[in-house]
């Protein structure tokens, strides 16, 4: 499995995450990537900037 998130600014509807992942079956691979998502969200601190047309907020990741 490979995971690679984006840094910087990121426009609507633009990928952040790709997640790679190899396996004999199709259904392991969707569940790595199912627990791949989930471990990133809990271990890494994502903050994002979003911006609207009335001003700004700063958001934490939230796991689930």
């Amino acid at each position: 499995m490979v995971i690679a998130h984006r840094l910087g600014r990121l426009g609507l509807g633009e990928t952040s995450v790709v997640i790679l992942t190899a396996a004999p079956h199709r259904a392991e691979c969707y569940e790595a990537s199912r627990h791949g998502i989930e471990a990133l969200k809990a271990r890494v601190p994502i903050w994002k900037k979003e911006l609207y047309a009335d001003g700004a907020s700063w958001r934490e990741n939230t796991p689930g």
